[in-house]
């Protein structure tokens, strides 16, 4: 127990440390042409974060509720929105409830108002094999996730699609996933080049995901993944209560 609490605490100091402060305050000053991009690919990086740590489905009446956080180690190369704003790692802390649904379904909606950010999602996850406990089991499946970003700066959408697997014990069970992040991102007002505002751009990146859930006590877990999205590494991390 000692060593549970001492993650939760690890996991409540350092998600916050590593997304740092005032992350997307600069938009307005720094925002120009050639940084729009970047921009999203590294903003839809984060949102398509932290939606998983299982390939096993709920069930019916199954239930998850927990805290997740996901983070990118540095901004792209070409993205001096964030850059010049001397923002190093980044990311996003989230609150997300999930609920099991007849057919293998599950359902799940995440959330946060965060530095200047209103942040609402949801998604539906698909089992594709029977749910089973057995030690080693393949568990599969697949997810989809949608966001709806609201800044004073700018405003975002964003969709994303996982295939997971995992397998493992009850206590102890790697995991991993692949997919893409498609973002779209409106300019609401950047100072440095007033020419831009209402300007419009998308992007469509891939994502590759492999971590671990451990459960050291019945109902409660702690996930920690490393990542690759659009080139850039990363980090997530989760603690939950799941039935």
């Amino acid at each position: 127990m000692k060593r549970f609490i001492l993650a939760a605490a690890l996991l409540a100091v350092a998600a916050p440390a590593f997304a740092g402060a005032d992350q997307y305050g600069g938009f307005a000053r720094y925002a120009d042409s050639g940084s729009l991009k970047p921009f999203a690919r590294d903003l839809g990086g984060v949102l398509g974060s932290a939606t998983f740590q299982s390939g096993r489905s709920l069930g019916l009446t199954g239930f998850d509720v927990g805290v997740r956080f996901g983070g990118q180690f540095r901004p792209s190369a070409g993205n001096l929105i964030l850059r010049n704003n001397g923002v190093r790692a980044f990311g996003l802390p989230w609150v997300q409830a999930e609920v099991g649904m007849p057919f293998k379904l599950s359902g799940f909606i995440r959330g946060i108002s965060y530095q200047g950010l209103t942040i609402a999602g949801g998604g539906l996850r698909y089992g594709i094999y029977a749910e089973s406990d057995k030690p080693w089991a393949p568990q599969v499946l697949v997810s989809g996730v949608g966001h709806s970003v609201v800044h004073a700066d700018f405003s975002a959408s964003h969709f994303g699609a996982n295939l997971v697997c995992s397998a493992g014990t009850p206590f102890f069970a790697p995991y991993a996933g692949i997919g893409f992040d498609r973002t779209r991102l409106v300019v609401r007002q950047s100072s440095l080049d007033p020419t831009l505002n209402g300007r419009e751009v998308s992007t469509l990146e891939s994502r590759g995901t492999l971590g671990v859930r451990l459960t050291p006590y019945q109902f409660t877990y702690l996930s920690l993944a490393a990542t690759m999205a659009h080139g850039q590494a990363g980090a997530e991390a989760g603690l939950g209560v799941r039935f």
